[in-house]
């Protein structure tokens, strides 16, 4: 993303350092909270990605697609999808800070946001995974990963008004940004 300079920026792969450092700090407050038997940790951990899933595309379309400064660093994301890409430090650290301490403020209860925040978290780190591959490797055709690339693919080239999500075209579906599905 030009114009961010390299000093504040987080190049992938480095940019996946500090969500796998907040997973390993919400694993281990989950542990060390206690109170939380592992099945319901468990089914909060995929609620949290699950809801990963909706921010990750409310984002796209409404901030890298709509709000200032982010808007122009994925502007140029779409002239150089090839290029790695470039998270501005301080835009990961909010937004770490965000979902891992807003749900356990809202829940009440450290074990339960963390096991949620750690789900998020999780779904953020997945996401930058799943992107990175959509613009760096050929899938072998009908697999889920060529499936999110043709439709990523089609967000880059042909309309970036529709196909947001990522790790899932549920949200487009739902939103009427799909176009095999319009709303």
């Amino acid at each position: 993303m030009n114009g961010v300079g390299s000093g504040t920026c987080l190049v992938y792969p480095r940019s996946l350092l500090a969500p796998l450092i907040a997973i390993g700090a919400m694993a281990a407050l989950w542990g060390m909270a206690g109170g939380l038997r592992p099945w319901a940790g468990s089914v909060l951990l995929i609620a949290g990605l699950a809801s990963w899933t909706l921010l990750e595309y409310l984002l796209h379309r409404f901030v890298l697609h709509g709000r200032g400064p982010f808007q122009r660093w994925h502007e140029e994301h779409h002239r150089r999808p090839e290029v790695p890409m470039r998270t501005p430090l301080v835009f990961s650290l909010m937004l770490l800070l965000v979902m891992v301490l807003l749900p356990g403020l809202l829940i009440g209860d450290i074990a339960t946001g963390a096991a949620f925040s750690g789900g998020l978290i999780l779904g953020h780190l997945l996401q930058e995974v799943v992107h990175h591959r959509l613009h760096q490797s050929v899938p072998q055709a009908g697999g889920w990963l060529a499936q999110r690339q043709r439709q990523h693919l089609r967000h880059h080239n042909e309309d970036e008004t529709l196909a947001f999500g990522t790790l899932t075209g549920v949200w487009d579906r739902v939103f009427g940004t799909d176009r095999r599905h319009p709303g």
